[in-house]
């Protein structure tokens, strides 16, 4: 299966589970499976998994493809933390920790910020020389603290043309753009940071005719 039929059949799922007003994006999934595939990413750290919709779509990915993930994921929220094993197909695979300073002394390749965790500020003991950071959706605050911790990083926020689909969650508008998120290379490879100019030069005709079709 394809990434973007993969993050899109998976979205059309979540959408339709109890708790899935604040999802991921599909736009936000196929973002996430094309960085873990460019970059062959091992081990990924999410914060605020939630009913677990991206979860399960990069096992899914796993699955299809045998990239040996390691994935370790935090979460408080009694309803989530009763959905997740529910919702994600290979559940038995997450390390499952309340908050980041629960979890073990790891190193991640990948870190997804989808949630709130007051010990954002311990999150640079977690990061690996090159740590990639994807924070879904606006969450300024959150991006704004991870940038002010990584001085050498290169960032941009990812969008897309696309407007949300008739099968999103009912409380969507259907008329507003799809959300995207905030792409963060911490100590960027020549790889990285070519891929972020790419993402980059995208963005900025995205918003141009963003701009023209108002």
């Amino acid at each position: 299966m394809k990434i973007n039929e993969l993050a899109v059949d998976n979205y059309k799922f979540f959408c339709s589970l109890e708790g899935s007003d604040y999802i991921a994006s599909e736009f936000a999934l196929e973002t996430l499976l094309k960085l873990i595939t460019v970059f062959k990413i091992k081990k990924i750290l999410e914060i605020g998994m939630g009913i677990g919709s991206v979860a399960d779509t990069i096992l899914k990915l796993d699955q299809n493809n045998n990239f040996k993930i390691e994935y370790f994921g935090t979460e408080s929220n009694e309803f989530c933390l009763d959905a997740l094993p529910k919702n994600v197909s290979d559940f038995k695979k997450i390390k499952l920790f309340s908050e980041i300073k629960k979890v073990p002394n790891q190193k991640f390749d990948l870190i997804i910020v989808d949630g709130s965790d007051n010990s954002l500020n311990l999150i640079t003991e977690r990061c690996k020389a090159n740590t990639i950071f994807f924070v879904e959706g606006d969450r300024k605050d959150q991006t704004q603290k991870i940038l002010k911790l990584f001085p050498n990083h290169l960032y941009v926020n990812v969008i897309t043309l696309k407007k949300n689909p008739s099968y999103a969650h009912e409380a969507r508008d259907t008329d507003a753009y799809i959300g995207g998120g905030q792409l963060i290379f911490v100590n960027p490879t020549l790889k990285m940071r070519v891929y972020w100019f790419k993402e980059k030069v995208l963005t900025f005709f995205k918003r141009k005719i963003r701009k023209l079709n108002k």
